[in-house]
């Protein structure tokens, strides 16, 4: 089989509707990357190549059955037609498409069993494949008052962690929190509040930066300053509380 050089992944969050803007606007998904990927229900929205559902078909049955109109019944009707693949943890013979994750081999090669949320196993899936290209939309893991789906943010960044040591091109909407990527590039870099640190690519050196730290002609109020140490506004401003 060909090595895959590029592959997107789609998650469920607000973040992947600037991936329906982009690959209308290049003529279509093909040329985005070698392969789309996409997590539970997208997989029935937009074309994918792999759709990754880890959840045992077995589970979500019991959740079908108990809300036959729910979203997880309607999900359930269409992968068990599906030819797949659609990774998952527990092939089950009434879905065909299903094929299971492999996980030991991947644990193998990591050494990590952190794996909280789908996304996560296909974050390490593609490293495990060897991509030189990530691409992510849709893996905001933010949402009004429902912390605990932030946790699969931490598995998914520290994911990212590994494919950055290991060359990968990590590419983000600029729309999403995954890796504050909505934020600036001032933001993202706490404590240098009183400098503009200004970013220069070395001139015989394209993969190294110099950087240059430019004193502000002023300092932030006493109310700015602890406007950024109020966390009672929630930090994305994707989230309307």
């Amino acid at each position: 089989m060909e090595k895959l050089k590029s592959v997107c992944i789609l998650g469920l969050g607000p973040s992947v509707n600037q991936y329906l803007e982009v690959t209308k606007r290049i003529g279509g998904r093909h040329k985005l990357a070698d392969e789309i990927w996409g997590i539970n229900a997208l997989g029935g929205v937009f074309e994918c190549d792999k759709i990754f559902h880890m959840d045992d078909v077995r589970i979500q049955e019991i959740r079908a059955k108990s809300a036959p109109e729910s979203n997880i019944s309607v999900m359930l009707d269409w992968i068990k037609n599906h030819k797949g693949p659609i990774v998952t943890s527990r092939a089950h013979p009434d879905y065909p498409g299903l094929v299971e994750f492999p996980l030991e081999a991947v644990l193998n090669e990591f050494g990590h069993d952190y794996f909280n949320s789908t996304a996560a196993y296909a974050v390490a899936y593609a490293i495990f494949l060897g991509v030189e290209k990530l691409m992510i939309f849709g893996n905001d893991f933010t949402y009004p008052n429902s912390h605990d789906a932030e946790k699969g943010r931490a598995c998914v960044e520290f994911w990212l962690g590994v494919a950055s040591q290991r060359g990968i091109k990590i590419s983000l909407p600029q729309s999403t929190s995954l890796m504050d990527a909505m934020m600036t590039r001032a933001a993202r870099l706490y404590g240098y509040d009183c400098v503009d640190v200004i970013f220069h690519e070395d001139e015989t050196d394209n993969k190294k930066i110099n950087l240059e730290f430019k004193e502000k002609s002023s300092l932030p109020t006493a109310e700015e300053i602890e406007t950024n140490y109020d966390h009672s506004v929630h930090p994305n401003p994707l989230v309307t509380t």
